[in-house]
């Protein structure tokens, strides 16, 4: 039952772990991996059960970054052009900026966090930064994999995934821009062998002894004149 006392207790606690990682890893440390945990590897460390291993982690492609960083270059632009700009409009570039700025932060955080993930038994997509996004699927129910690469994609080593099952719709279904798709392909089709059984070699069968006739000499002698005439 909720109390104004147990709030307080766990608000005082909280405080209190905050100030031992302080304690133990620096301010500057805990910082830059609080901030680095936005970017999206802790929603995968999250999303895995005890045992499980990752066996490939595929972010997006770097092409998907250039209008971001086009835009934050325009924001910065626009922050040195304002000195210089009369002190009643100098308003409008601190404005067009921020927003400039604050889309290309955004829209960075929204591609970094979209990862696909290929874990020993399972492939998983993790999504989203306000409203956060999981779907899953088991590696054996895998039956079709379409790499689809474009040409203007080829350059930069980059392409989409298709996954498809039995299901009729999934959450799992098109990885868009993924670096080199060819090797997440060949990854999973590996696990997928490996899972049903597929790659363990057929057992050979012994093979059989040649019979051998009663009256057969089992070492060569010397010709003699029944062999010569062709009597055994």
């Amino acid at each position: 039952m909720w109390t104004p006392r147990r709030t307080l207790d766990g608000l005082t606690d909280g405080f209190v772990r905050w100030l031992d990682r302080v304690a133990e890893d620096g301010l500057l440390r805990l910082f830059w991996r609080n901030f680095t945990s936005w970017f999206g590897h802790r929603l995968v460390k999250r999303k895995l059960v005890a045992g499980e291993e990752i066996v490939a982690e595929c972010k997006h492609s770097a092409i998907l970054y250039v209008l971001p960083a086009l835009a934050a270059l325009g924001g910065l632009l626009l922050l040195v052009v304002t000195p210089f700009m009369e002190a009643r409009l100098a308003w409008l570039p601190l404005v067009a900026a921020a927003g400039l700025l604050g889309w290309a932060l955004i829209k960075s955080l929204y591609i970094a966090r979209d990862r696909f993930v290929v874990t020993d038994s399972r492939v998983f997509r993790v999504w989203g930064l306000f409203s956060l996004n999981e779907a899953e699927m088991e590696i054996v129910r895998l039956l079709d994999i379409t790499v689809v690469r474009p040409w203007w994609l080829r350059p930069f080593f980059s392409g989409h995934l298709v996954l498809e099952n039995a299901a009729q719709e999934q959450g799992v279904r098109d990885i868009h821009y993924i670096p080199r798709p060819n090797d997440v392909a060949r990854v999973i089709h590996a696990l997928r062998r490996e899972a049903t059984g597929a790659s363990a070699p057929a057992a050979e069968e012994p093979k059989k002894k040649n019979p051998r006739r009663p009256d057969h000499p089992r070492k060569p002698g010397p010709v003699s004149a029944r062999r010569r005439q062709g009597v055994y």
